[in-house]
């Protein structure tokens, strides 16, 4: 039986494994239990001019996010739909012209949920407290039959808990078993992708560190493997395979990883007879045409919804919601995207019709249409900043009442209006909690008006990402 410390040491070293392995990596969060959390998003920043990134996970589903910036990959990790913990290794890596891929490694420690039935010799009323690892958990109250039910986390690796009961200025500790299945992470990768038919390729193994030949059992169906290391094997295809495909298992039988490349088939040249000269006319050359294809893509687009409130000096303050949808231009790394966008904002005041006149309630709505580009300025892991600048038509509509006024004023038109903005987003996956401190100007003046629309304004709001 593995030491129940080794996880937590894992997990601490986490930060540093992520520093020293080929590309900077983070996870958020960086450890899920089971059951409460869904997802974690993971980023991988990668120099300029690197090949392709290559993921893969050894248990869950990894899937690829739209790019946001340029040479940062972003995934979103599913853990699997499992209640037992287990550590689940994700592994990120290039394919090399020469010699096995740097692999870089994240390691998530799923930790299990569940009421741990605890059994006391000192009777009704004892305060339990149970430790797993180095989390305690309690204390709950032992029932009339010294019984109690404690709610408890427990990592990967952890195979026992510490219960600690304490009644009349007395403590008892006992060690009891966890019903944990003994399941360790295993990951298979080979490189390149595509085997060259005369060529050789490489199989790394991980699992909570490189995986030498004495602890696993391969079969190698389309090649053969020979050992360069502890985890990393090179890989010779056999003559006429279409394929390679490995199967991975761990002797203790704790672990399996399956994983599968083709064999590029054979060039065979095929020379054509030589046919009769014939005096062809000049070529014309078509005029290249444009793929409209990869602009035309739901993942582009966005919607987002913001409410809060604004203040121009005097009366003109008010509540504001808006609403738009936004597309991410794919260029320039998807750093600039168009944005529409709809909005209500309202101004109530009471002025008074000269020194001695009566009270008038005036109620100004303003109904803006506007056109905006948002720039991405700054991003490091879930926290990005983005400055925007639009401007468009508002709608007002002035009704004043008062015990003078027969019937209400009535008074409609529209306006130009402008705005600079800058906007702070928090990523929650496909989701993003937004606030933004925007300046604007829309004046609205006529006959019977003059009100600010516009000014100094702050609104909170959510994103999401088709």
């Amino acid at each position: 039986m593995r030491a129940p410390v080794l996880p937590l040491l894992l997990m601490l070293a986490l930060p540093l494994v992520v520093e020293a392995a080929p590309f900077p990596a983070t996870a958020t969060p960086t450890q899920v239990v089971l059951g409460r959390d869904k997802a974690v998003v993971v980023q991988v920043k990668v120099p300029r001019g690197t090949p392709p990134l290559r993921a893969v996970a050894s248990t869950g589903n990894l899937m690829p996010l739209p790019a946001t910036a340029r040479g940062v990959y972003s995934y979103r990790w599913i853990p699997p739909d499992i209640r037992y913990p287990l550590l689940a290794v994700l592994a990120f890596w290039v394919d090399a012209a020469e010699g096995p891929p740097e692999v870089t490694t994240v390691r998530i420690p799923l930790l299990g949920r569940t009421e741990l039935d605890v059994a006391t010799d000192v009777g009704a009323g004892a305060q339990v407290v149970v430790q797993v690892a180095d989390m305690r958990f309690g204390p709950v109250t032992t029932n009339r039959k010294g019984r109690a039910q404690v709610p408890v986390e427990v990592p990967p690796g952890v195979r026992e808990a510490i219960v600690f009961a304490t009644a009349k200025g007395q403590q008892t500790r006992r060690t009891t078993p966890l019903d944990v299945p003994p399941e360790r992470p295993l990951v298979a990768v080979l490189s390149p992708d595509v085997f060259p038919v005369d060529g050789t390729g490489w199989l790394t193994l991980l699992g909570e560190e490189l995986v030498p030949r004495a602890e696993v059992e391969l079969q190698v169906q389309g090649g053969a493997v020979e050992e360069q290391g502890p985890g990393v094997y090179r890989v010779k295809p056999e003559a006429g395979a279409r394929a390679v495909v490995v199967d991975a298992h761990l002797k203790d039988r704790t672990g399996a990883a399956r994983v599968m490349a083709p064999v590029a088939a054979p060039i065979v040249a095929v020379v054509p007879p030589p046919e009769p000269s014939v005096v062809a006319p000049p070529a014309v050359t078509p005029a290249p045409s444009v793929d409209w294809s990869q602009y035309l893509s739901w993942r582009f687009l966005s919607l987002h919804l913001m409410a809060g409130g604004f203040f121009a000096g005097g009366d003109n303050r008010g509540p504001l919601v808006s609403a738009g949808l936004g597309y991410r231009l794919p260029p320039l790394g998807g750093r600039l995207a168009l944005e529409v966008e709809g909005g209500l904002r309202q101004v109530m005041s009471q002025p008074r019709l000269g020194a001695e006149g009566p009270v008038l309630n005036s109620r100004v709505v303003g109904l803006p249409l506007l056109g905006s580009v948002r720039v991405l300025a700054f991003e490091r892991g879930p926290l990005s900043l983005h400055g925007r600048a639009g401007a468009g038509i508002l709608y007002y509509d002035q009704r004043v009442t008062s015990t003078s006024f027969d019937e209400p004023l009535i008074q409609q038109g529209s306006t130009f209006m402008g705005f600079l903005a800058a906007q702070a987003a928090w990523r929650l996956g496909a989701v993003s909690a937004l606030l933004e401190l925007r300046g604007s100007y829309a004046s609205a003046q006529a006959q019977q008006i003059d009100a600010q629309l516009g000014g100094l304004s702050a609104s909170l709001g959510v994103r999401y990402v088709l």
